[in-house]
């Protein structure tokens, strides 16, 4: 589970900024509210402001950060991703800290610290926060006064044996560090290389998996991590029947079997994009089918018993089963569906989902009834949404409460201010989003008028 994020020094904002998934005393919408841990953490948070504000740049923080923790940062492009405005923007760390529940019921704290100009990482740490509050340091690297690194520990070890593998990882990431070294992250690189899933091992192990499960939305993603058994009945009727719930015409999702070459499907996607891709989809493949859109077109691969990858097409039955549409065919408002309705499959539950636009391309009533529905279908597991948006309709206190929605603001500097309606101790029954619209909550465009007196000349 997500439970907050701080960043600074990244793209727009400057100064640390901080989202929190905490539940606050609002009493109503109680279902909203996961109870994990005897910690109470919100399902959903939405994030609203005007174009260009720092909305889309927060879901970048988590997608730039992420890449790093898993892939190191030789595999993500640090061009101009610091505080461009200030000109010692480029000589400033850039810091990314989350807090997270595992799957062991667990809560963390894990942050990095990156340098734009020698690209390296150049502080990490895990910390367990304990229910009486209390923090154990499972790993910390970072640099003395003097400029040399170093790396500590807080673990109670199990044996000698776990110690003496532990110490061994840590003094790789010390003071004779190698160029590499300076480059991953300690979690990926103790996940990766040991395969002990018991004591602070396990506990690596369950953090680096996490930041593995979350999932990441952008208008142009191309594949999600969102995987569908298309050629599972159960969940294919599932998935027809949320498309005639949401009336998009379609009266059922068939699928076409048909065999091509695996590197085929990703020609014309740019050569170190496509590898990516080719990566991330043979891993889970590995596990399960995967779906994915590529080209405009959406497919389910799966491995047959000797190895072989199977292609599946899906394509879409508009009452004449004769005549299959397929993707491509279909609106945007339809295909922005095929992005968020694995959501409610059953085995994509309890997942922490990350959305840029989550209205793109949608009716404002079918958002609205996206996230009805959100509440209802996952009211028994630990899914949660963190979505931008602008659409006013959503802000309402008979859909959400006041913690779960924020805002962000461009400061005089160009900098982006994030912060939450509770700051404005807004009564459950005040219509928050003609509030929104007027400027109360600030977050909204602000035009200059004197356009018009220079036209006018």
């Amino acid at each position: 589970m997500f439970i907050g994020f701080s960043v600074s020094n990244f793209l727009s904002f400057r100064n640390t900024q901080t989202i929190s998934m905490r539940a606050s005393k609002v009493a109503r919408h109680k279902a909203h509210i996961l109870n994990r841990s005897g910690r109470k953490i919100l399902k959903t948070s939405l994030i609203y402001g005007a174009n260009a504000g720092g909305k889309s740049n927060f879901i970048k923080a988590i997608d730039f950060s992420r890449d790093i923790i898993l892939e190191g940062l030789e595999e993500v492009d640090l061009n101009r991703k610091y505080f461009r405005i200030c000109y010692e923007g480029y000589k400033q760390p850039g810091v990314f800290e989350y807090r997270l529940l595992t799957k062991s019921g667990k809560e963390y704290s894990y942050g990095i610290v990156i340098s734009y100009v020698s690209k390296e990482i150049l502080s990490e740490w895990l910390i367990r926060i304990e229910k009486n509050g209390s923090e154990t340091c499972i790993f910390n690297r970072d640099l003395d006064e003097k400029g040399n690194r170093f790396t500590d520990s807080e673990v109670k070890y199990k044996s000698e044996a776990e110690q003496m593998r532990w110490e061994i990882y840590l003094d790789d990431f010390g003071k004779n560090i190698s160029a590499s070294m300076k480059r991953k992250s300690i979690l990926s690189d103790i996940a990766e290389r040991s395969n002990r899933k018991s004591g602070v091992f396990g506990e690596v192990l369950d953090v680096y998996e996490w930041f593995q499960s979350i999932i990441i939305l952008f208008p142009t993603s191309q594949y999600s991590g969102l995987n569908q058994l298309v050629e599972n009945e159960g969940v294919r009727s599932l998935f027809s029947d949320l498309l005639k719930y949401f009336d998009t015409g379609i009266e059922s999702v068939e699928s076409k079997m048909g065999r091509m070459e695996f590197d085929k499907i990703f020609e014309g996607i740019p050569g170190e994009y496509a590898e990516k891709l080719k990566i991330r989809i043979s891993n889970d493949l590995e596990e399960d089918s995967v779906m994915f859109r590529i080209n405009n077109q959406v497919y389910s691969l799966r491995e047959d018993e000797e190895g072989n990858i199977i292609t599946t097409k899906m394509m879409q039955n508009h009452g004449n089963a004769q005549e299959l549409f397929e993707y491509a065919e279909e609106s945007d408002g339809t295909q922005r569906l095929f992005d968020l309705l694995p959501l409610f499959c059953e085995h994509n539950r309890n997942r922490v989902v990350f959305i840029d636009e989550i209205d793109r391309s949608l009716h404002t009533n079918l958002t609205r009834k996206f996230l009805e529905l959100f509440y209802t279908l996952t009211e028994s597991d630990s899914s949660q949404i963190i979505a931008t948006t602008h659409d006013s309709n959503l802000l309402d206190l008979d859909l959400v409460r006041q913690d779960e929605v924020w805002f962000v603001k461009r400061l005089e500097d160009h900098s982006s201010e994030i912060y939450s309606l509770n700051r404005y101790k807004e009564r459950y029954d005040k219509k928050i989003d003609k509030e929104y619209l007027l400027g109360r909550y600030e977050a909204v465009p602000v035009f200059e008028e004197q356009i018009l007196e220079v036209m006018d000349d």
